[in-house]
């Protein structure tokens, strides 16, 4: 999901410095004057935040707690923000609680014979449409003003039916305007908020946001969460439930605290560490590679590493939750995190932090020691040896690594030149460190 998709309205006067692309975490989106980002910088060091780059953009993420002290400091600098809550108020303003009622049954004629259905605004669900075909044309009867649905091959088409002159006519529509009809056209209907054990957040089953805008949409899962665990649940924090119900007020649907709960995903007493054995082994070799590097003594046992440094040491244990967690002298690792290089970093720095490890530069040395086991490794792999190549020719070499891993760089790179693949990569840059890397061997 692009979260900056959906804001071309907000920016009708120009971009600010900054946004909130999602809850607490902050994009620069248009450029600081360098005595800007210096006071910027301080701001961050003093919270104790570390900006990092996603998707080559500069981007720092804000502990809750400290996010009121963070948007403060920003107006004593003259950094311009866009937050979530800035977003909410422009989307209230285009999308006001209105309701259109469908008009009369009239017959329309339609392209094609099969797979049309028509929008139930009381259900919010799509139900087939019946068509009769009479003399090789084909006709069904459909309320004025309501959309049509239409699945083929050539993919999936949305229409509107209404009169021109007093003739039933079926104008074509993008999908994003006919979702913004369905939104006037729907009845009132409520969601429930479960909470969980913790009392921290709240959840929303995704069945209950049928057929919603995608402007909608992409502001719920800016502000909320997933976990594979609750496949079927859109989890926010609990602190957020007011903002949540005016955005689903725009759509008429009532968002209602409810009084059932939902196991707690968050709970700290309810995690079982994962022993090491089952942890994926080239992405935590990875992990002890860089900390032995910036200095860090490991220590193995069955369930959890101790890492020691010059400010003492912490017990790393590994879990199955959506987050990682600091308590005291133990981290608690979340596997997920081993997928996500910008995370795998975090965790990093909080280590090296903790300890008083080496400061070293522990982006380069993720992207350097980080393995290819997926295409989204390979993805990531191959875009930071680019984004170094002018810079530091080495770096971007020793990025895409010896062996295996350069093996892997080669045999995609193959494929693109055949054009048996595709890539939205700079592969001109990329064939240059290939070349590079085979001339130092």
């Amino acid at each position: 999901m692009e979260p900056l998709e959906f804001c071309d309205l907000c920016f009708q006067r120009g971009k600010t410095n900054l946004c909130e692309t999602y809850k607490n975490t902050f994009t620069k989106i248009s450029p600081l004057h360098f005595t800007q980002q210096t006071r910027l910088d301080k701001i961050l060091n003093r919270l104790e935040v570390r900006p990092r780059l996603v998707e080559r953009r500069w981007t720092c993420v804000v502990d809750s707690s400290k996010r009121k002290e963070f948007l403060d400091s920003l107006y004593g600098i003259g950094v311009t923000m866009h937050t979530l809550d800035d977003h909410v108020k422009v989307l209230t303003k285009l999308y006001k609680p209105e309701s259109r009622r469908l008009g009369t049954l009239e017959e329309f004629e339609l392209p094609s014979l099969e797979s049309w259905e028509e929008f139930n605004p009381k259900t919010r669900v799509w139900d087939m449409i019946k068509v009769k075909q009479k003399n090789e044309k084909f006709f069904a009867k459909v309320n004025l003003g309501n959309i049509l649905k239409h699945s083929s091959f050539e993919g999936t088409s949305y229409f509107r039916a209404y009169l021109n002159n007093d003739l039933p006519v079926l104008a074509p529509m993008e999908k994003r305007g006919a979702y913004n009809i369905l939104a006037t056209i729907t009845e009132p209907t409520t969601a429930s908020w479960k909470i969980d054990g913790t009392n921290e957040h709240g959840f929303i089953e995704n069945k209950q946001l049928n057929n919603i805008p995608d402007e909608i949409f992409n502001i719920l899962r800016r502000l909320g969460s997933t976990n594979k665990k609750l496949p079927e649940m859109l989890i926010f924090e609990n602190e957020d439930y007011e903002i949540v119900k005016t955005i689903l007020g725009c759509i008429k649907i009532d968002l209602i605290k409810s009084t059932e709960t939902v196991t707690s995903l968050f709970d700290k007493t309810s995690v079982t560490p994962i022993t090491i054995e089952n942890l994926e082994k080239e992405r935590l070799q990875a992990m002890l590679d860089i900390i032995t590097e910036i200095g860090g003594k490991i220590e193995s046992e069955n369930e959890h590493f101790t890492i020691s440094g010059k400010k003492g040491s912490v017990k790393l244990t590994f879990v199955d939750n959506d987050k990682s967690i600091q308590d005291g002298v133990e981290i608690r690792i979340s596997i997920s995190a081993f997928e996500d290089p910008s995370r795998f970093t975090e965790i990093l720095y909080m280590i090296k932090k903790r300890l008083g490890l080496q400061d070293l530069p522990l982006e380069t040395m993720v992207s350097q020691h980080w393995p290819i086991i997926t295409d989204t490794d390979l993805q990531y792999v191959a875009q930071s040896a680019i984004s170094w190549w002018a810079s530091n020719s080495v770096l971007a070499s020793n990025i895409i690594g010896e062996k295996n891993k350069f093996a892997k760089v080669k045999e995609w790179f193959s494929k693109i030149k055949e054009g048996k693949i595709r890539s939205n990569l700079d592969t001109i840059t990329l064939g240059k460190i290939i070349k590079f890397k085979e001339a130092k061997q």
